[in-house]
């Protein structure tokens, strides 16, 4: 247990301080000998390298959008009944 809250934390570091070859050389090293469920995990890391290298080096986020649309879709949920747009705005 304790050796698999070592390897999290550097894996945490590296891809906090955005270096994807340390990352990955960490997940490679460590495939074999790591519980199933980190197996698991990790093969997932593999299969999406390449879009995981770019999320690190790329400084692109659809974060704001998304935030805009949620943001969107709740006032449609609490509008879902009101006749009127004023009693809308009027509760808001």
């Amino acid at each position: 247990l304790k050796h698999h809250y070592q390897l999290y934390q550097l894996l945490l570091f590296h891809f906090q301080n955005k270096e994807p070859e340390k990352f990955f050389g960490l997940i490679e090293d460590n495939l074999k000998q790591v519980h199933p469920i980190f197996q698991t995990v990790f093969k997932t890391f593999l299969k999406d390298k390449e879009k995981i290298i770019n999320a690190l080096q790329l400084h692109y986020s659809n974060a704001k959008p998304e935030a805009t649309n949620n943001l969107i879709k709740l006032i449609k949920r609490n509008a879902f009944g009101f006749r009127n747009f004023e009693n809308f705005k009027k509760r808001i």
